[in-house]
């Protein structure tokens, strides 16, 4: 039998261009991986609707489902698909047309190409996000064994890369845990809309036929409806739900991934990569490059430009196509991405060796406790900050200008004597506290400060969020959703 482009000998009187085929039609191709599988579970729940509302008789159901149910087990990679034909569902009504004859007309009866693709899309979707979710969760979970290794490494914070305070590497890390944790948040939201159902819409407006759209939600896992049947078939902001934690999780692990490169320098030799995470030079033997780290500040960047171009497909005047061409392959594909990013993060993070002793003693360098002898100061003799700000800024400047790296009370009262600030007599124990970096991370009894006692409420907030997302993923039971499927089919 001869492949026939759809609408040949009919609507149109020539085939596609050369033109079309090699740029449109191939690129919806890249997008079979993603879609092939779904249009499968597609078209199954729309033949058991049509047969459900009266549309189609039971022995053309019988026929046709049986048939649809063998083709189902065919893999991708055994089928032939053909730009010439178009995308991916054009190809696959084909070979179904190969298969089965004119049996396969029915599968198309009030339902539009975009309806099938979507469904098809979103179930994609759907596992992806959930295999991300486990992801992130994996890689929070390295964060906290990574994070109470290091409970008593002391370190300085930066600002502008410059030292700001003593804190912990517990504290500083969990820095990055956070954002994680509120992306399992967004991740769920994006997981609730997709796992609506856009299926029986009739492409626009809905469809004089029989069919029943919450019968087709049920059998494909759906949690309810994508009500308003021309929102469902467009739906552009659940493209930007989707990509909004997917680059929100990249940002954060750029981020640290920039830290760690730096880190990871001579002048820094704060951490030693693995082997396992890293590459070396072709010319200079002695180098071991962060090469994981590179790939994944490439990426974040990359898939930032995705979003952006995703962004722009889906505003267009009302029903375009561009938004969906593009998402069917973009989305997906950044999915995949992150999932790789993550798991190649977790790796870097736990072959990792931090050096404990360079990072202690960065802790009390650069006169990190500054900002503690100023509220020491306010509290101990009740001036006000400024005040206190100028006296301990003079004094850091005469240590440097002399060449000294440890700021010393006589300093300080120095300081105060040249700006004409009277200050009562400091204890000498206090101010001792107060330049010594464990005192200062201890000394902090605030929510989300470096003391132990916060961390720890940190790690029990940080757990309930988790338990919250992934109980609403565990709730879907999606692991054994195409056994689910067959046997409401069956029924």
């Amino acid at each position: 039998m001869k492949k026939e482009f759809l609408g040949a000998n009919s609507r149109f009187k020539t085939p596609p261009s050369e033109s079309l085929i090699n740029g449109a039609f191939a690129y919806e191709l890249e997008a079979s991986k993603y879609l092939y599988q779904g249009l499968s579970f597609a078209d199954l729940a729309h033949v058991a609707a049509l047969k459900k509302g009266g549309i189609i008789t039971d022995a053309v159901y019988s026929e046709l489902v049986t048939k649809l149910v063998e083709f189902h087990h065919v893999k991708l990679e055994q089928l032939d698909f053909d730009p010439y034909i178009g995308d991916v569902y054009n190809n696959r009504d084909e070979i179904l047309k190969q298969h089965i004859g004119d049996l396969a007309g029915y599968i198309h009866i009030g339902r539009a190409r975009r309806e099938a693709s979507t469904i098809s899309w979103q179930l994609c979707c759907r596992e992806k996000i959930t295999g991300l979710i486990k992801q992130v969760v994996n890689l929070i979970s390295s964060f906290e064994t990574v994070c109470k290794s290091h409970k008593s490494t002391y370190m300085s914070d930066f600002t502008y890369l410059q030292h700001a305070q003593p804190t912990t590497l517990e504290h500083y890390l969990l820095t990055f845990v956070m954002p994680l944790t509120r992306d399992l948040e967004r991740l769920k939201t994006a997981l609730q809309f997709v796992n609506k159902s856009p299926a029986g819409s009739g492409s626009v407006n809905g469809s004089q036929l029989n069919i029943d759209r919450e019968y087709l939600a049920d059998l494909l896992g759906f949690d309810g409806l994508v009500e308003h049947t021309r929102d469902a078939m467009w739906a552009p902001d659940m493209v930007l739900d989707i990509m909004t934690p997917v680059i929100s999780i990249m940002t954060t692990l750029d981020r640290l991934s920039e830290e760690f490169i730096i880190w990871g320098s001579k002048e820094f030799d704060y951490i030693d990569f693995s082997d396992q995470t890293s590459r070396t030079s072709v010319i200079m033997p002695q180098k071991k490059n962060p090469y994981g780290l590179a790939y994944i500040r490439g990426q974040a960047r990359s898939l930032t430009g995705v979003f952006m171009s995703l962004i722009n497909t889906n505003q267009t005047i009302s029903g375009q196509p561009d938004n969906r061409i593009f998402a069917y392959y973009e989305v997906p594909r950044a999915l995949d991405y992150v999932i790789t990013c993550v798991d190649l993060f977790n790796d870097v993070l736990t072959q990792s060796t931090f050096n404990k002793k360079q990072l202690n003693a960065a802790a009390g360098e650069g006169f990190t406790y500054s900002t503690d002898i100023c509220d020491m100061l306010i509290m101990e003799t009740n001036l006000d900050n400024r005040s206190v700000h100028k006296i301990v800024g003079l004094a850091v400047r005469q240590c440097i200008d002399n060449h000294t790296s440890e700021l010393t009370l006589d300093d300080i009262y120095q300081a105060a004597q040249k700006l004409d600030i009277s200050l009562p007599k400091i204890n000498p124990d206090k101010f001792a506290q107060n330049i010594d970096p464990q005192s200062i991370v201890n000394n902090r009894q605030g929510i989300g400060s470096a003391n132990p006692e916060a961390i720890q409420t940190m790690y029990i907030n940080i757990n309930s969020a988790i338990q919250k997302t992934v109980g609403y993923v565990d709730s879907l039971q999606l692991e054994s959703f195409e056994q689910s499927f067959f046997t409401k089919l069956a029924k």
